[in-house]
């Protein structure tokens, strides 16, 4: 490779969408590249870098970064510099150094290697051409970074995703019921930034417990690899001097260790994240006078970090101060003064109720009426009033969706605070309690226990059990009782296993015929896994707290529970089990329905328990206590419903247009074209692959391969599936879809490198003269951008394909490309090099006219991205100004980035280019 010298420039092969690249460092091992055009930096080793140094000669054209071409007519090196004699367009002869060649520079070397010799296979340049259309419509759709989760598609949870996610830097509350899947909705708002290169560094706070089950779910349903950070990994970079936080892009921590070690989170604050996921902010402890420690931790690095998301628990479990103390982590600007908070959602209660009447096709009184008059005073709603008693159904309807649309933009914090309650979500299960009352003799409780359970499950024996411990050691000493007794097929679950030993005993407990019988775990080591193919649960410990009790149970009875989870609780008479067990079913009524009041009324009565469960000989105050407990949660329901806010409910759900999105996504899941694409693919690259039936595939590297390494392929093979529900019902098999990083990283793996840039084929056709010459060619129309524009919304890399004939003819329109592919053979590479020898003067004529028929076809494209761009962010913009002067909710700084990004945007576009990607040469004979 040429010397490298400071202010040369190079072009980079794996990612020519940089533009030209500047040398602003090298030394003996690496060089670093300063890239304008995309404001990135790269940092290549010198003996492996994918680099091209961009030299014109006498003739060529240079385009100066001023906006100006001119023809080269001398070059000199001074150096290790070149330096151009230019004619610009005014006849002027100037010296143009280097580094003020334009770094949009427009390159491909499909000519070169056509003349040269590096053909390729007629299949590999149609795999090319097929890629390019795939990758221009992935781009373009509107289910990217939405589709490749691995879950079910539940409609409010891809609405908050699809909402959320196409923000410029969101900062929301999330705050679903238990079971309805906060952390899937936080990894799909992250997949979807990520994906859009709107974020690119992220941190996770989570309690220490947590930590473990995020990894798992980002890993296992995103395919997101981020690390875990403690003192440990960071006490590593002591005698570097770096900060540790800046080694990695996406990292996990305990929120714990960070407010205990001012230096740690001094260093979080200073690594430049852009955004920051908080798990259980309702922990954080707030109030007027004495924010926590925690608190004040997480608010620092909010102010600094643009995105942030929190977790929480519902309002109605956190206490209005508790919720204030969350939304002014968003927006200490908007959320500033408790009083007036509570005083603006005081004034909502009456719209709220009206929307109930709206939404149960009510006729709305007079008092409604004014309430929504008063909230959307800058409207005239007679005529709205008048259709909502209209004969016409159809206008009624109308009429009341205009309503609650307007409400729910007006609403004070819907745009930041998403809430999904199961009651209007609905779908769930019924939840069957079966208390287990064991007659206590001279044997343990423990032994008690275990002989039941050994009972049970023979009587059980094709059903999956699911069975939680308190302990880990509990869960290893049933598995080898059990099967010791019985020689009942059990596996363990818990904390002092690794990630993959954990998998591996999930997928054996889910593989229906050859599995586990029963999976028992710990507590703990179930957390962040969900076994919904599994209707049957046994607390063989009752968990200490209404919350923890919830959280087991909803391993089971979460959305996509398809039966009735039974519940089965096994304790002594007489015991404090017994105590716990009835007060969690009589006073909370916890095992059969969610309890959102259920830490409220544990906190409340707590004392009280803790004495009949310490006193058994006075079991009449249990029956006292669970007097109490039921009044006080009746009051407390009473008074949770009345404040429900519907409004909120109906923004966070997404309604009708959620269900469209996870149909939309369904339709796309396993279809043909994503399989045989995958599959192609696969072959073209070299790897092995083995069919297991019809839904799912095996895939292993080989040495044929055409590179080494295969992005995401693991070294001993893996197992993949195009099919959604099978991936849920076996979490060892790959779910691919066309989000998978296999997919995205093969595409962009052929579409970046040299594979079908050239090929030449035979087509007989006894209706055309031996020897008739086509060329095709397929040119890319593309803008080089920063990453944060997403530019490929309007114009992605977008193929445009020629086919000329020998007089210059374009046949495209007549001749689609898989007619043509379909009716080709190959050539000889020998044969082929001769012919191209001997057509070089006509390929030359047909590639310069080939250069004057794309300029208007690419220009066409580039003025339809720009009117769509136009037309989208100009909208997006127009909405926000008119919300902002009802909706205080909306960020002035949020309208202010977006106009800066139409201007550039628009920029950008203007100085859109085109290339030749690829060609192909088809000669034709009789036969």
């Amino acid at each position: 490779m040429t010397a490298f010298a400071l202010g040369q420039r190079w072009l980079s092969g794996s990612e020519n969408n940089l533009g030209l690249g500047t040398v602003t460092e090298f030394d003996a091992r690496t060089v670093s590249l300063y890239f304008p055009a995309s404001d990135e930096t790269r940092i290549y080793a010198i003996a492996q870098a994918p680099l091209t140094r961009i030299q014109f000669n006498k003739g060529e054209t240079l385009n100066h970064k001023d906006g100006w071409q001119g023809k080269v007519m001398d070059i000199q090196t001074i150096n290790g510099l070149n330096f151009y004699l230019v004619e610009n367009p005014q006849g002027e002869q100037i010296i143009v150094q280097e580094s003020d060649i334009s770094p949009l520079i427009s390159f491909s070397s499909a000519k070169d290697r056509l003349f040269s010799a590096q053909l390729d296979r007629s299949h590999h340049f149609a795999l090319r051409y097929r890629t390019l259309k795939h990758q221009q419509a992935q781009f373009q759709s509107p289910l990217r970074g939405l589709r490749g989760i691995r879950a079910g598609l539940i409609p409010h949870q891809l609405h908050i995703a699809a909402e959320v996610g196409n923000r410029i830097n969101p900062r929301v509350l999330l705050a679903d019921e238990v079971g309805l899947g906060k952390t899937i909705e936080a990894g799909m708002i992250l997949q979807n930034q990520l994906f859009a290169e709107k974020v690119q560094r992220v941190l996770v706070l989570v309690p220490e417990s947590l930590q473990h089950q995020w990894l798992v779910e980002m890993l296992r349903r995103f395919n997101l690899h981020f690390s875990l950070f403690d003192e440990e990994r960071c006490a590593d970079f002591a005698n570097s001097g770096e900060n540790p936080f800046e080694s990695e892009s996406l990292i996990i921590c305990a929120l714990d260790w960070l407010v205990n070690s001012p230096k740690r989170a001094q260093q979080a604050l200073e690594a430049g994240f852009d955004c920051l996921i908080v798990d259980e902010a309702h922990h954080l402890v707030w109030s007027e006078t004495s924010p926590s420690r925690a608190y004040l931790c997480v608010e620092q690095l909010a102010n600094a970090i643009p995105s942030v998301l929190l977790l929480t628990a519902t309002p109605e479990q956190l206490g209005q101060e508790s919720h204030f103390a969350r939304l002014r982590l968003l927006d200490p600007e908007r959320f500033f003064d408790y009083a007036a908070f509570q005083k603006e959602q005081h004034n909502y209660q009456p719209v709220a109720d009206a929307v109930q009447s709206l939404l149960a096709d009510k006729p709305l009184s007079e008092v409604e009426k004014s309430h929504i008059a008063a909230l959307l005073k800058e409207q005239h709603l007679e005529s709205v009033f008048q259709d909502l008693t209209s004969p016409n159904v159809e206008i009624q309807q109308k009429a009341r969706q205009t309503l609650i649309e307007n409400l729910i933009d007006r609403h004070g914090t819907s745009r930041v605070l998403f809430r999904n309650t199961r009651q209007g979500v609905k779908g769930f299960p019924r939840r069957i309690y079966h208390p287990i009352t064991l007659m206590a003799n001279a044997m343990q409780s423990e032994t008690l226990k275990a002989q039941w359970l050994l009972d049970f499950l023979k009587t059980q024996r094709n059903k999956k059990i699911f069975v939680i411990c308190q302990q880990a050691q509990t869960a290893v000493h049933l598995e080898q009782y059990l099967r010791e007794k019985e020689g009942i097929r059990a596996t363990v679950f818990h904390e002092n296993m690794s990630i993959i030993e954990r998998d591996r005993a999930a997928a054996y407990f889910a593989d229906r015929e050859n599995g586990a019988q029963v999976l028992l775990s710990s507590g703990i080591g179930s957390e962040g896994r969900n076994f919904q193919f599994s209707d049957t649960l046994v607390l063989f410990d009752l968990p200490q707290n209404p919350d923890l009790l919830e959280q087991c149970i909803g391993r089971l009875d979460r959305i996509g529970q398809l039966q009735d989870v039974q519940i089965y609780v096994p304790y002594v008479e007489k015991s404090a089990d017994e105590v716990l067990a009835r007060w969690y079913h009589e006073g909370l009524n916890a095992f059969e329905q969610t309890a959102p009041m259920g830490m409220a009324l544990f906190e409340k009565f707590t004392e009280t328990l803790q004495k009949v469960r310490s006193n058994l000989t006075a079991l009449s105050d249990l029956d006292n206590l669970i007097a109490e407990t039921k009044q006080a949660r009746e009051t407390l329901k009473i008074a949770l419903e009345q404040g429900r806010d519907r409004l909120l409910e109906l923004n966070s759900n997404g309604g009708e247009r959620a269900k469209q999105l996870a149909n939309a996504i369904a339709a796309q899941d396993n279809e043909a074209e994503l399989v045989n694409f995958a599959l192609n693919l696969f072959d073209m690259i070299g790897l092995e692959q083995e069919e297991l039936g019809e839904s799912s595939l095996v895939l292993t590297p080989t040495g044929t391969m055409l590179m080494p390494d295969f992005p995401g392929l693991k070294e001993e093979g893996m197992t993949v599936t195009f099919d959604r529900n099978l991936a849920l019902a076996r979490e060892e098999l790959a779910f691919l879809t066309w989000d998978h990083p296999m997919i995205r990283q093969g595409i962009d793996l052929i579409a970046s490198g040299d594979l079908g840039k050239a090929a030449m084929a035979l087509l007989i056709n006894k209706q055309l003269p031996a020897g008739t010459l086509l060329l095709e060619l397929i040119y890319i129309v593309e803008t080089q951008s920063p990453k944060g524009l997403q530019l490929n919304r309007f114009l992605p890399p977008t193929p445009l394909r020629l086919l000329l004939d020998n007089k210059g003819n374009n046949l495209a329109e007549q001749v689609s490309f898989e007619t043509l592919h379909g009716k080709l053979k190959p050539l000889s590479r020998d044969i082929a090099n001769k012919m191209i020898k001997m057509a070089r003067p006509t390929l030359e004529q047909l590639f310069a006219l080939g250069e004057k028929q794309i300029q208007p076809l690419a220009q066409s494209y580039i003025n339809q991205a720009q009117t769509l761009a136009e037309q989208s962010l100009s909208a997006e913009i127009n909405r926000l100004q008119a919300l902002q002067k009802v909706n205080k909710n909306i960020r002035q700084s949020e309208i202010e980035i977006l106009t800066a990004h139409r201007h550039q945007s628009l920029d950008a576009l203007a100085k859109a280019t085109w290339r030749l990607d690829s060609l192909r040469v088809i000669v034709t004979n009789k036969e």
